[in-house]
C-alpha cells in the first residue's frame, strides 16, 4: 500500500494521486448520468424501504463493466496502485448533495463484516468556505462525537472502515454540487 497522507484507526486518506485534469473531465462527465433523488440512508420503512434519515442524489452502477469507463479505470488505479490490495467490488455509487442535503449519520456496513468504503471526492472547483466535510462519529446517531473532520478537497482518496458512523455534510452555498464516488468493497 502506497503510504498515505494521512491515517487514523480504521481510516487512510491519500491526496495529490489524481490528476487535476481527470477529477475535471470526471466531473463534468458525471453531469450526463442518470441522477435521480433516491440514495436514502437508514432506510427503515415497511414494506419497500424507501423512507430514511436523508435523502440524496445519486448515480447507481453495481458492477464494474457497467460504471462508464473513467470509473472503472479509476477503480483499478485505486485497487491496483494506491491501496495494492484485492478487494471484490460490492457496487458503485455516486452521491451528490446541494445546499440543505446533509447526510444523516449511517454506517455502510455492520460491525465485523470486513467490508470497506472506498471514497474519492470528485467535484473539481471547490473552496474551504463551501464545506461539504466528511465527518467519522463516535456513536450511531447525529449529535454523536466527531472522531474525525475530513476537509472535502477535489481528488481526496479515503479508504475506511464501513462500519464506523459516518455523513457527508452538504455546500454551504448555493448552486454548488458536491460528488463524492463511492465504492463498497470487500476483502
Amino acid at each position: 500500500m502506497i503510504q498515505p497522507t494521512f491515517e487514523f484507526p480504521g481510516i487512510k486518506i491519500w491526496d495529490d494521486f489524481i490528476d487535476d485534469r481527470f477529477i475535471l473531465d470526471l466531473d463534468e462527465e458525471s453531469n450526463n448520468y442518470s441522477w435521480s433523488l433516491d440514495n436514502v440512508a437508514n432506510r427503515k420503512s415497511f414494506p419497500y424501504k424507501l423512507k430514511g434519515s436523508h435523502l440524496l442524489w445519486a448515480s447507481n452502477f453495481f458492477k464494474l463493466n457497467e460504471a462508464p469507463k473513467k470509473i472503472s479505470n479509476l477503480y483499478n488505479f485505486l485497487i491496483n496502485d494506491i491501496i495494492q490490495s484485492p478487494y471484490i467490488l460490492e457496487n458503485i455509487q455516486l452521491n451528490g448533495q446541494f445546499l440543505g442535503q446533509n447526510g444523516t449519520t449511517h454506517t455502510d456496513s455492520k460491525f465485523n463484516e470486513g467490508k470497506m468504503t472506498l471514497m474519492v471526492f470528485i467535484t473539481f472547483k471547490w473552496q474551504k468556505e463551501w464545506g461539504g466535510e466528511f465527518q467519522l462519529l463516535e456513536e450511531y446517531k447525529d449529535n454523536a462525537k466527531i472522531i474525525k473532520s475530513i476537509e472535502y478537497i477535489p481528488g481526496r482518496i479515503i479508504l475506511f472502515d464501513g462500519s464506523i458512523p459516518h455523513r457527508g455534510l452538504a455546500p454551504t452555498k448555493p448552486n454548488i454540487f458536491r460528488k463524492s464516488l463511492v465504492f463498497r468493497i470487500k476483502k
